[in-house]
């Protein structure tokens, strides 16, 4: 009886090994065989994600209207009609009325037009520019702007100083006031030039301001 009882636990423990073995073997090809499937699908995701291109909707420029801008008012230049005109040199003085210079000959005038140019003659060249009426009242009149001012570029010996000094005077002009036949400029350092409405005759003698 022992003999037989021992081949048949031996049986019996090689079956069960036997199980076991198979177990896992099954086991192992059950999850390769998972893992396959897997990847399988994964890589068809993947494929198919790539041939299906996102469906975009065109985007539709939406119109707006535009309102056309509407062009602002030109400002009207001013304009004083008692400035307009040729009025002639007389006088100038430098700051606070110093350094009177009297003048005649050669006769030096300034004509201002209603389109807010000025011109005229220096006593050796003919001088051009613009000028501007601010409105402004000033101590010593109405707000005026002179310049740029060009001119000719003559030499003369005996009026080269007093031209310079008067295109100076002219362009640096903050204030004027007429006074019945009297044109006076002011400039920025209080020097004045000082005109008068008719030109002067052949025998005209300096009166002084």
């Amino acid at each position: 009886m022992s003999h037989v009882a021992e081949p048949r636990k031996k049986y019996e423990t090689w079956r069960s090994t036997s199980d076991i073995s198979f177990t896992v073997k099954h086991s192992y090809a059950y999850m390769n065989h998972f893992t396959y499937l897997v990847i399988a699908c994964m890589a068809l995701s993947i494929m198919v994600a790539g041939c299906v291109q996102p469906s975009t909707t065109p985007s539709i420029p939406v119109p707006t209207s535009v309102t056309p801008a509407t062009p602002l008012p030109s400002a009207t230049p001013l304009t004083d009609p008692a400035l307009l005109g040729t009025w002639y040199l007389k006088a100038m003085t430098g700051p606070g009325g110093s350094s009177p210079v009297q003048t005649i000959s050669p006769q030096m005038d300034a004509t201002f037009s209603g389109q807010g140019d000025i011109s005229g003659f220096a006593g050796c060249n003919h001088y051009s520019g613009q000028y501007i009426l601010t409105g402004e009242a000033l101590p010593n009149g109405w707000g005026i702007s002179v310049g740029p001012v060009l001119s000719t570029l003559m030499y003369c010996a005996g009026t080269s100083d007093i031209e310079a000094r008067f295109l100076s005077s002219l362009q640096n002009a903050t204030s004027y006031s007429v006074t019945g036949d009297t044109l006076t400029i002011t400039d920025h350092h209080g020097g004045a030039l000082v005109f008068q409405r008719t030109a002067y005759g052949p025998t005209a003698v300096p009166r002084g301001l």
